[in-house]
């Protein structure tokens, strides 16, 4: 049995690990739209299409992820993850030498880094568990949120400053360190294994996460259409704060999760659902038609608090609708709903934007915000 100062280090690498894997995205969530746009000279449809490239993979893997993690163990799904990590970052810092097809390069290097992605989360979360024991899934979950949502959102404007200075070649250089040193921190901790024998019914475990899946699905168009288009949106407007805008994301997702993340442990999971979508319409809405960059720092903001107590809140009520035996596949199809949406947001979100403008993106994120409100209620029934 291993001591609780055991557990509690191993438990940080493991969380390290989520922290890298969405650093790794954050940092290409601010660098590729704009090499993409500048650059190469690309419509925004083009960066919605390779920014949902990476999530159409995650999607795909969550198909066999739990077969996977039962059969090759969470361990070693994990470090693997982490190797193709550092594959997608040397494929990117192969465009630096590249004159043609270097949007087919980049579609190869999101794919990539959208199965191991996909794996990683699944594997990290349910190695956690096991640590912890079955009762520790909304626990594992909120740091899991944290990890995710606060990763992604610093290292966005990271990504920009990289790229700025140091160019995509620089950006892929801090991927591949990043994945090397993670996977190497990995090696010492031991492999763990659900205590459980039994296996989940697919269809009737999908069937029970289906609708907080699709609340989240709803949700993640909002961050997505804020970590892919912000950067350009201030861009086109003449805004200079563009990494303050990210920075403020972040800041404020992490500061929300701080000061109210207890609520989390409460019973009333669902009222923080709708309070989240509620804020994060008003944001989106309000973004669509700020008139200063300022205005639109504060709604980017709103925005990034309004995020941060979703995703666990709606695990933990996906979870809780499931058998213990449930939860690795439960999470494995709830985590896959928040790829799809990534995945067909940013391409479409882009399109918008590209017939109808920026304010367009934001006002349809905002509108899924609040069918996500209606399906809630219909939950709640």
């Amino acid at each position: 049995m291993q001591s609780s100062r055991s557990t509690l280090l191993d438990l940080i690498r493991i969380q390290g690990a989520i922290v890298c894997c969405f650093f790794v995205v954050g940092l290409s969530l601010g660098a590729l739209p704009l090499y993409i746009s500048k650059d190469l000279a690309a419509s925004d449809t083009i960066v919605g299409i390779v920014i949902g490239s990476q999530f159409v993979a995650s999607l795909i893997s969550r198909v066999f992820v739990g077969q996977l993690l039962s059969t090759a163990g969470v361990r070693r799904c994990v470090i693997t993850s982490l190797i193709g990590l550092g594959l997608y970052g040397l494929i990117l810092g192969t465009t630096s030498f590249t004159s043609s097809g270097t949007i087919a390069i980049l579609l190869v290097a999101r794919l990539m880094q959208g199965l191991a992605v996909g794996v990683l989360t699944t594997g990290a979360i349910m190695w956690a568990i096991h640590k912890l024991g079955e009762s520790s899934t909304a626990r594992v979950l909120s740091m899991t949120g944290i990890s995710i949502y606060g990763a992604v959102a610093c290292g966005a404007p990271i990504g920009i400053l990289l790229f700025t200075y140091v160019g995509l070649g620089g950006v892929a250089l801090c991927i591949v360190i990043l994945a090397i040193a993670s996977a190497l921190s990995l090696l010492s901790v031991e492999n763990s294994h659900a205590s459980t024998t039994k296996k989940a019914a697919g269809k009737t475990v999908f069937a029970k996460v289906a609708l907080p899946g699709s609340i989240l699905f709803l949700h993640g168009v909002g961050f997505v259409s804020i970590e892919a288009f912000i950067s350009l949106y201030f861009s086109v407007s003449g805004w200079s704060a563009v990494t303050l805008a990210l920075s403020l994301f972040g800041i404020s997702f992490v500061v929300v999760r701080l000061a109210v993340g207890h609520l989390l442990q409460g019973q009333r999971l669902a009222r923080l659902v709708a309070v989240s979508l509620s804020v994060q319409a008003i944001g989106l809405l309000a973004l669509a038609f700020a008139p200063t960059q300022y205005l639109a720092l504060l709604c980017v903001a709103v925005i990034g608090g309004s995020c941060s107590l979703t995703f666990p809140a709606l695990g933990a009520i996906a979870a809780g609708r499931c058998a213990v035996h449930e939860r690795g596949t439960a999470m494995g199809f709830y985590s896959g709903f928040q790829d799809a949406s990534y995945a067909v947001t940013a391409p479409v979100i882009g399109m918008a934007i590209h017939q109808f403008g920026y304010s367009t993106g934001f006002i349809l994120s905002g509108v899924c915000a609040v069918i996500g409100l209606l399906l809630l209620s219909k939950m709640n029934r």
